[in-house]
């Protein structure tokens, strides 16, 4: 796999759901890329891990559905690093249940956490980076999942489009401030904890070869794009929705040679 090469040395960096997958890795790539990094996530064991696998990182316990908590993690930036660079608001739940039995607190909790901690972490750090002056980068994540139905997803699907949505929002009331919005959709990503239950290995088996690549993602191949959306090398982009999926929304893998049996069409090949 190719690894981005970028240099955000003097760049303050803070990375929410940083305890594991995608958030971790990002966390180790900003670092190796000379950012300072505050990683942050409600999970305090899962964040000891990080900052085990990545030493150079700062990390904070934080809940992204309190205001309070959100608030003082921006103070805390501002009055120890003196500045805020860019902001990935990556930390998000996806429990699944069928909408006759979807419990109401599920709902209301994949949403404090999908759509209400990304509103507070993006409105939070765009108020720092006004204050200091700088024209910073803010990182949704979304999901392929806004794009498609899925028995089972509908709290965490919907929450995913809302996320889209609201980053095209924000894009355009920061912009006279210079700070750009942008929104990462990953498709599948290989970020399970392994072994897999046994539901979810026959799934991902029969899924898998469907995919036009043929192959999950790996978190460093959404964290590459998350660099380049932060980097001056995305200077003219806000507002934009990257898709991250080996071309899962496009289709599937062919599984035949294409041919066109169709008589009704003969007469465009003579």
């Amino acid at each position: 796999m190719a690894h981005a090469k970028f240099d955000f040395t003097g760049e303050v960096v803070v990375i929410s759901g940083a305890s594991r997958g995608i958030g971790r890795t990002m966390a180790s790539q900003f670092s190796k890329a000379n950012a300072t990094v505050i990683a942050i996530d409600r999970d305090s064991e899962g964040l000891e891990q990080t900052k085990q696998l990545v030493p150079q990182c700062h990390i904070r316990s934080v809940d992204i559905r309190n205001r309070d908590e959100v608030h003082q993690l921006m103070r805390y930036i501002k009055e120890t690093f003196g500045r805020l660079d860019v902001c990935i608001n990556n930390a998000a739940i996806a429990p699944h249940a069928a909408l006759e039995t979807y419990p109401e607190l599920v709902w209301e909790r994949v949403y404090d956490v999908n759509c209400k901690g990304t509103f507070l972490m993006t409105r939070e750090s765009s108020n720092v980076m006004k204050d200091l002056n700088t024209a910073g980068a803010i990182i949704n994540f979304s999901s392929a999942a806004a794009m498609r139905g899925s028995a089972g997803s509908a709290a965490y699907a919907s929450s995913r489009a809302a996320v889209e949505s609201f980053g095209r929002v924000v894009a355009i009331e920061l912009s006279p401030y210079r700070i750009r919005v942008n929104t990462i959709r990953p498709g599948l990503i290989d970020t399970q904890v392994k072994p897999l239950p046994q539901s979810m290995k026959e799934s991902l088996e029969k899924r898998i070869p469907t995919l036009p690549m043929q192959r999950p993602g790996e978190p460093e191949e959404v964290g590459n794009v998350a660099m380049f959306l932060a980097s001056d090398l995305a200077s003219y982009m806000t507002g934009s929705v990257v898709t991250v999926d080996g071309g899962s929304l496009c289709g599937t893998y062919p599984s035949q040679h294409v041919t066109d049996d169709d008589v009704r069409y003969r007469w465009v090949y003579e």
